[in-house]
């Protein structure tokens, strides 16, 4: 059996790529593509305030009105390190300055007033403003790469959100940069707007973190993602 590696998973190859085809090409309810071409003329641009609601359309169940305004409350922190990430910067290039903009971008859900907003809310906004460096985050993808034997990140107690951004984030280089090729094909499954590489990876780790029996060819997965 041909596998893939990801996180602290192996799956097989042939799987994840038969639900990352039916995912990015009829998977209607699903985050694709309503997450990838909302306001895709300004997704590059500054943060506006539609950019907060972003994370409903990638399964967010309930965003309240108080994460809303917390996000618009930091809004000038987290353009102000926007600004110095290059739209086009992929997380293969990344530098350690860049690293250290993105932990200054998380670091805003270590500070006060953000109780509300999580870090895959907050990934969500932010991916779709840096689509090839800033990865995307959600239960399903942290399991895969915090649990089991061979994860590579650390249990999140007691580290802040600043840290774990970067932790994570290399990690998932490390899954990009080894199977580039495979991520480039299953980014070029995409029927409707056009996803980078990292976005891939986001759609089959989802994948391998479903539960047990829940992704043989992702027909028993609930929409999200």
């Amino acid at each position: 059996m041909d596998t893939l590696t990801i996180g602290g998973r192996t799956v097989d190859r042939a799987g994840a790529r038969a639900f990352a085809r039916r995912h990015l090409t009829d998977g209607v309810g699903w985050g694709y593509p309503s997450y990838d071409g909302f306001d895709a003329a300004g997704a590059l641009g500054p943060l506006v305030d539609g950019d907060f609601l972003a994370p409903v359309l990638l399964g967010v169940p309930r965003l309240a009105v108080a994460t809303y305004e917390a996000l618009q409350r930091v809004r000038p922190v987290l353009q102000s390190a926007l600004d110095d990430l290059p739209p086009e910067l992929s997380l293969l290039d990344a530098r350690p300055a860049d690293f250290r903009l993105l932990a200054r971008l998380f670091a805003v859900l270590d500070g006060p007033g953000m109780g509300g907003v999580r870090g895959t809310v907050l990934a969500a906004v932010l991916h779709r403003k840096r689509p090839r460096f800033i990865p995307l985050h959600d239960e399903r993808v942290r399991s895969v790469y915090q649990e089991g034997a061979g994860a590579p990140v650390p249990p999140m107690t007691g580290r802040s959100w600043a840290d774990f951004s970067t932790v994570f984030a290399q990690a998932v280089r490390t899954d990009l940069e080894r199977e580039l090729p495979f991520w480039e094909v299953v980014a070029g499954f995409a029927a409707g707007p056009g996803i980078s590489p990292l976005r891939a990876l986001d759609v089959v780790a989802w994948w391998a973190g479903a539960p047990a029996g829940g992704r043989p060819d992702g027909d028993g997965d609930t929409p999200a993602g």
